[in-house]
């Protein structure tokens, strides 16, 4: 665990307990690099909205949410999201695995595999996969996990 540039440069205080007691980030740069770049790449979900921005990367598609803005206010309902920690972590995961996954069962433990072996081959498998099974639909969108369109419930 490493402090964020924003708890150590910028002083906006620690988020949590584990941020106070990480490690500065700092020897994790080069400060004596003199160029360098960066290239922000938006969100496939971005792109099924109004947004002005560049033109989608090739084997890429849109991606449209599961539910709308109301949905997700109903079933978060009651929940403090005024600061961090205030909620019911638990609680919270089921709602989101429900509202993305739809009907598949919420994992019921975890496996315990060390999943950073061989990665680049993992994630290319998981690529496929994922491309495979967001086929576009018979209506021209490509939902996100359940197979629901944008803005239904």
């Amino acid at each position: 665990m490493r402090k964020t540039v924003a708890t150590t440069w910028m002083r906006i205080g620690y988020q949590n307990l584990n941020d106070a007691l990480a490690r500065p980030m700092a020897d994790v740069f080069d400060t004596k690099q003199k160029d360098w770049t960066f290239n922000a790449i938006p969100s496939d979900l971005l792109y099924g909205t109004q947004l002005p921005l560049p033109p989608m990367a090739g084997g890429h598609h849109i991606l449209y949410p599961t539910h709308n803005a109301a949905y997700w206010a109903k079933v978060t309902a009651g929940m403090d999201f005024s600061a961090e920690d205030r909620i019911d972590f638990d609680r919270y995961n089921h709602i989101l695995w429900e509202g993305l996954m739809g009907s598949k069962p919420y994992p019921s433990f975890r496996s315990g595999l060390d999943l950073r072996s061989n990665r680049q081959e993992r994630l290319e498998r998981y690529r496929l996969n994922a491309k495979a099974s967001a086929a576009p639909s018979t209506e021209g969108s490509v939902p996100v996990a359940t197979g629901r369109s944008a803005g239904s419930d």
